[in-house]
């Protein structure tokens, strides 16, 4: 089966090897531990990445994650 939506990431030595023990200690695979890192972050801090502007809004509803109850 083809995979779809891949994205390469690349981490220098010292992160990698933190990864593999990280991956070793809960038995899940990198790509698993990186997608559950990038899930977690985005969740806690939905403005993080986002622009300031001069309107300063303050989401009430985190748009960069569905609602556990969407598709």
């Amino acid at each position: 089966m083809a995979v779809q939506n891949r994205i390469s990431v690349s981490f220098n030595d010292l992160e990698f090897q933190t990864l593999e023990r990280l991956s070793a200690h809960t038995q899940k695979s990198k790509a698993e531990l990186i997608r559950t890192i990038v899930e977690e972050f985005l969740r806690d801090n939905p403005d993080r990445f986002r622009l300031e502007t001069s309107i300063r809004v303050k989401r009430q509803k985190n748009i960069v994650l569905p609602d556990k109850g969407e598709g």
